[in-house]
């Protein structure tokens, strides 16, 4: 039997030998998702009925613009579903370039806040800064997490056929 060393504590590890997503990560893209999420909440919640009310505050949080940062990370969530030794070499290549593809979705985020809002921050609510301090809090950890330069770095080997 070989001693086999990981450089992260073992439960980290799926069972093909590569790390697995950590909550901050999975807690990190459902955020970057948050307006398809919303919209899907809400296309929910309308099912049921007669809900105007309890659904039109959470419209004016939507605006369609910003659904369009919501893709990179939800490419993200789907390929993490697909690391898999099976994994054709397009997933591959998109899970390597993940923390390039998060920073984007959060620079075009930012991009497009402030062309909306002319840069006039005094108009900013605390939703807005909530949002802006979130976005800050995930790149900065994308960008100094070597836990996560690890993961991205990492895909179970192709399978022998």
């Amino acid at each position: 039997m070989t001693q086999e060393t990981f450089k992260y504590d073992y439960l980290c590890y799926t069972v093909h030998g590569v790390l697995r997503p950590n909550w901050q990560l999975k807690l990190s893209l459902v955020f970057l998702c948050r307006h398809i999420l919303m919209l899907i909440l809400i296309g929910g919640m309308s099912f049921r009925g007669g809900q105007k009310q309890e659904t039109g505050y959470l419209i004016e949080l939507l605006n369609p613009v910003y659904n369009i940062t919501d893709l990179l990370p939800l490419l993200l969530l789907l390929v993490m579903g697909l690391r898999n030794p099976k994994a054709k070499a397009v997933p591959r290549w998109i899970w390597k370039q993940g923390p390039w593809l998060m920073l984007f979705s959060i620079a075009l985020f930012l991009t497009i806040l402030g062309f909306r809002t002319q840069l006039a921050l005094s108009t900013y609510g605390t939703v807005e800064w909530a949002m802006i301090a979130a976005n800050g809090l995930i790149a900065f950890y994308i960008a100094t997490s070597p836990y996560i330069r690890d993961l991205f770095n990492e895909f179970p080997p192709p399978s022998k056929r």
